[in-house]
């Protein structure tokens, strides 16, 4: 009985506190630069960091010491080959996913060059949500806060979202199947993501989807854990202006982000 209120009660902090105390963090940080704060984005993303490995500890205490699950069942083991797949098909395929997002890292590095006179112009700018563009680094100082939050983010939400969340929809839904475990780890990962607005939510719930889909098809978290790393540094390649209070003040208010 205990174990049972321990999971419900983790699933619950998951779905329902993580989204709004992010949507909460989110907009105090935008509070905080536009009064110009000396060290907001570097505190917050510093506490972001901590959080992420606190939760990750307390996930981890419930599936292993009190559910008694294995480390095989969240996703810790080595990538298997999925019956019917070549091993070196898979290598490859691994492979190319990797090739491929670092190709794009440094296709952002190279047009960041081309541009830097007007780092803001940088092409993969416009596009992200205004929450997830207040939080990426200036400075040095915030470049290695966000390197920590990249890397805990990469390998703790897998372990969270992807390991614990998967094991807990094969527990209690052991019938559903591959693609409502995808469906449902995507739904609830896009979710996690609320502060981003709604263009965010869709973009990380498609991602997660890929994600889920990686975990399965392997039984390991090694891939994807790898591949959300390299996502998530690529944005120390963007070359940003310095944070402008007054211009912040009269611009959108950070208060629109959701």
């Amino acid at each position: 009985m205990f174990i049972h209120l321990a999971l419900m009660g983790l699933v619950g902090w998951l779905l329902v506190a993580e989204p709004l105390l992010g949507r909460r963090a989110s907009l105090h940080l935008g509070q905080a630069l536009d009064r110009g704060e000396a060290d907001a984005r570097t505190r917050f993303l510093l506490a972001w960091t901590w959080q992420g490995w606190t939760l990750v500890g307390v996930t981890l205490a419930i599936a292993l010491g009190l559910a008694g699950w294995s480390p095989a069942q969240l996703g810790l083991a080595w990538p298997r080959v999925p019956a019917g797949l070549d091993g070196g098909v898979l290598l490859g395929m691994t492979a190319s996913m990797i090739a491929g997002a670092l190709i794009a890292a440094v296709g952002l590095w190279v047009a960041a060059r081309r541009r830097h006179g007007t780092p803001a112009a940088t092409p993969a700018i416009p596009a992200a949500p205004a929450a997830v563009l207040r939080m990426l680094p200036r400075t040095r100082r915030e470049r290695l806060a966000f390197a920590a939050l990249a890397l805990t983010a990469g390998i703790g939400e897998e372990i969270v979202w992807r390991g614990f969340g998967l094991a807990v929809l094969r527990t209690w839904l052991p019938h559903a199947g591959p693609l409502p475990y995808v469906l449902l780890l995507a739904t609830t990962f896009g979710w996690a993501h609320l502060y981003q607005g709604r263009a965010g939510v869709i973009v990380t719930a498609l991602v997660g989807g890929v994600f889920a889909a990686l975990y399965l098809a392997s039984g390991s978290l090694l891939v994807p854990m790898v591949l959300h790393v390299l996502m998530d540094l690529r944005a120390l390649l963007i070359r940003l202006p310095p944070d402008d209070p007054h211009a912040a003040a009269s611009g959108p208010s950070t208060r629109e982000v959701s």
